[in-house]
């Protein structure tokens, strides 16, 4: 199959592989999806956490209802990190979140923005002479328990996310460390049952296609594999991931230790700038 020389950056992009090695993968499997899987089963390329590199400038904004019931996350574009730190930019940012946590919808797309706030970003970028857009919004609401968010990076990234349980100075903190620790460690899940089927067997194929080729009993394969599946799990289920702040404990023991009410379901939404 033909292939171009931005295919083989692309897949470069994603995997980590060197060029000899992407060329190869490109030409044994057809598309740049199958060619990274080509690459896990060699060895040569890492899973993927989540589609992306940041791109484009701007910022992650949230706000949180007083009652902490209810909050949203969004992003805003501009063209350069300078107008992203204006006052301007970060009052406009601010406003739009705030609007987004008075929704009632779990997803706010750019074309849901009222006329008051389209009228709020046109005033924006005659202030401050460069495009901006509303990228992206999402919103959280608990029945029973709190939500919370985490600003990182100066705005480049933001965690929301929603805790069941009795709200309280444990719960809220509980709340606080986890969202912290989203956006420290990335992961996809919150625990091991969220994880699909199809994720799970796809994992399982690739780690016996990279241990068959060393011989060893189909036994033994399998053991390696379940260990491997272990790794796969503490790195995308955030219960299984080491505690960013003591690394000999998962989040699910540290949890249990913050909050002893008996910790219902967790959601959160992590953006990341341009992602």
């Amino acid at each position: 199959m033909s292939f171009t020389v931005e295919d083989i950056k692309t897949l470069r992009d994603k995997t980590g592989a060197g060029m000899m090695a992407c060329k190869e993968a490109l030409t044994a499997s057809g598309g740049i999806e199958a060619a990274v899987e080509y690459l896990r089963k060699k060895g040569v390329a890492t899973a993927e956490k989540k589609a992306g590199r940041a791109t484009g400038d701007g910022a992650v904004e949230s706000a949180l209802s007083a009652d902490r019931k209810s909050g949203a996350i969004i992003e805003v574009n501009c063209e350069t990190d300078f107008v992203a730190k204006t006052d301007q930019f970060k009052a406009l940012a601010a406003s739009l979140a705030k609007w987004a946590a008075a929704q009632a919808d779990p997803e706010l797309a750019p074309d849901r923005l009222p006329e008051d706030k389209q009228a709020e970003i046109k005033e924006a970028i005659a202030k401050v002479g460069e495009n901006i857009k509303f990228r992206r919004g999402a919103r959280l609401a608990a029945d029973n328990g709190i939500v919370e968010s985490y600003i990182h990076l100066g705005g480049k990234m933001g965690v929301l996310i929603k805790v069941e349980g009795e709200d309280g100075p444990e719960l809220r903190t509980l709340a606080r460390e986890m969202a912290m620790q989203v956006a420290a460690a990335s992961p996809i899940y919150v625990t091991k049952d969220q994880v699909p089927a199809e994720a799970v067997d796809r994992e399982k194929d690739i780690y016996r296609e990279q241990v068959r080729g060393s011989g060893k009993p189909e036994k033994v394969v399998e053991n390696i594999v379940a260990g491997k599946m272990k790794k796969y799990y503490s790195e995308v289920c955030l219960m299984e991931q080491a505690y960013i702040k003591d690394p000999a404990k998962t989040v699910e023991a540290a949890a249990k230790e913050i909050y002893k009410g008996g910790l219902g379901q967790a959601e959160f939404i992590r953006y990341r700038l341009g992602e």
